[in-house]
């Protein structure tokens, strides 16, 4: 395959430990290789980088940019369509519209444009898995894939319930493989349950969710522990309860510590970090300095402050 060298960019890859070195970076079959040590060795296509950086790109692990909930946006929003930004058709790109929810070519010249190169949209349901794939394939340039929502799937909960491990492995390895899905999302985990059963929600994590018979603590255990056994590349994607309510950071640090070591990785963390109590506003604080302090001693366990929005 041909090799192409990207001549005399200011280098920064924090991984490598190159701190804004001017180099060249040689390529070949997609991957960078070391410089050929043959003097007579050419580059079938060189690209002069001279005055401008170069650095890994970025990989949104936190997106909302397909499935159910994007098109609703996309419903709610039809002002947008009228009125906000667009992308104009060239030789090179589609057309397309910005504001609050771009479509779907916008989005990849968008997350282009801020030199990310890969997205995961972050909850797709199982039932919508193909047209996600649909919205995906249609958004450009980016590499891009999505996490699958299971914290509040029926028959998961049924096996948590009977703590049949072996057959939530299964199913779980069969849905990710029939959905093409990459990893495991909870959100709210046994919230969404109890609210679509006619309740409120949950309060605390040890709380049971009704007929189920199970806790959101034990959903938790059971499917960080699962997408391990299968051997997932991408840790359990947890949006943990009680989302946006003063004193959450209780339920935060509840949920870290039910994971009693095992990977995970706890999203938009910013709206989960808050202290006071829910009935009085007056109390309403930050508690990220106690959370931060956990996270940065467990490295099994990562976090996002939250996606990137274009509007």
């Amino acid at each position: 395959m041909a090799i192409t060298v990207i001549k005399g960019g200011k280098i920064y890859d924090p991984t490598h430990g190159i701190n804004g070195e001017v180099r060249d970076i040689w390529i070949k079959d997609g991957k960078i290789i070391a410089p050929p040590i043959e003097p007579d060795s050419l580059p079938e296509k060189v690209i002069d980088a001279t005055g401008r950086i170069i650095m890994p790109g970025g990989v949104d692990m936190h997106c909302h940019i397909a499935g159910p909930k994007v098109n609703l946006a996309r419903k709610m929003r039809p002002e947008d369509k009228r009125y906000a930004p667009h992308v104009s058709r060239t030789a090179l790109t589609r057309s397309g519209t910005i504001g609050s929810v771009p479509s779907t070519f916008a989005t990849g010249y968008l997350y282009a444009g801020l030199g990310y190169t890969t997205a995961f949209d972050a909850a797709v349901p199982p039932l919508s898995a193909r047209h996600a794939h649909e919205e995906l394939q249609d958004t450009p340039i980016i590499d891009k894939g999505f996490y699958l929502l299971m914290g509040n799937n029926h028959y998961a909960l049924e096996q948590i319930a009977k703590n049949d491990n072996e057959k939530l492995r299964s199913f779980t390895a069969w849905l990710l493989e029939s959905a093409k899905g990459y990893a495991i999302k909870l959100v709210n985990p046994g919230g969404v349950e109890v609210w679509k059963s006619g309740g409120a929600n949950i309060s605390e994590i040890d709380q049971d969710i009704g007929h189920f018979n199970c806790t959101p603590r034990q959903i938790i255990q059971g499917l960080s522990q699962t997408a391990m056994d299968i051997g997932l590349p991408h840790a359990v994607h947890i949006h943990c309860n009680n989302l946006g309510i003063p004193g959450n950071w209780r339920t935060t640090q509840a949920t870290m510590d039910a994971l009693e070591g095992r990977r995970a990785h706890l999203t938009h963390i910013q709206f989960h970090s808050y202290g006071g109590e829910p009935d009085d506003q007056g109390k309403f604080c930050s508690k990220v300095q106690e959370l931060a302090e956990f996270v940065n001693s467990h490295p099994e366990v990562t976090v996002d402050v939250g996606q990137v929005l274009f509007g």
